[in-house]
């Protein structure tokens, strides 16, 4: 480990959540990753609220988000009146936070597919992948590490976790160069 990277809550966090996610529970997941979320979105906006950090966090990064999610750069999808990042806050977050587990119309699924309704928001676990990699990316983790050498693999190519913090330069490059679209996250 590099002597000006040291670990806080949220690198341990992080990790958390991905050893929950490699054993498909994806609450421990999201109980370990909100509040990794969260510091790095009030490093963002100090100034905000919870509510509002959160999900302008989630707001940012939805490209990045559901690119990791599902191959496919999704973003300002709304069924009645509620878009994935407001279902992800709502359903997972809020009611993590205050119930202690996922609302009931949040699930993730490991087949990768998506089902949105107005009762039922069922998102393939790469969600949460997505949002973990959001946050390991993010400038405001530039110090952030963790022992454990892990690596994110997007379109077939893999990064060292090591290489990502606060670095999100690679990783949007490389999807710019899939999707033939050096503007995707302008």
């Amino acid at each position: 480990m590099q002597k000006n990277k040291k670990p806080t809550g949220v690198s341990r966090r992080v990790l958390q959540s991905i050893k929950h996610l490699q054993t498909d529970d994806f609450e421990g997941a999201l109980v370990n990753l909100f509040p990794a979320i969260d510091q790095t979105a009030k490093r963002r906006r100090p100034k905000d609220g919870v509510g509002k950090r959160i999900k302008a966090f989630l707001e940012d990064e939805e490209k990045l988000i559901s690119t990791i999610a599902t191959g496919n750069c999704l973003s300002n999808i709304i069924c009645d009146g509620i878009s994935i990042t407001d279902a992800l806050y709502k359903f997972g977050r809020t009611s993590i936070a205050h119930e202690g587990e996922l609302d009931p119309r949040l699930e993730f699924n490991l087949n990768g597919s998506i089902q949105i309704g107005s009762d039922k928001w069922n998102l393939p676990i790469g969600y949460i992948t997505g949002m973990c990699a959001a946050v390991i990316v993010a400038e405001e983790n530039v110090a952030e590490s963790f022992d454990d050498q892990l690596v994110i693999s997007v379109f077939g190519k893999q990064f060292p976790v090591e290489s990502l913090w606060g670095n999100s330069q690679q990783i949007k490059t490389h999807i710019c160069n899939e999707f033939r679209n050096s503007e995707l996250f302008d």
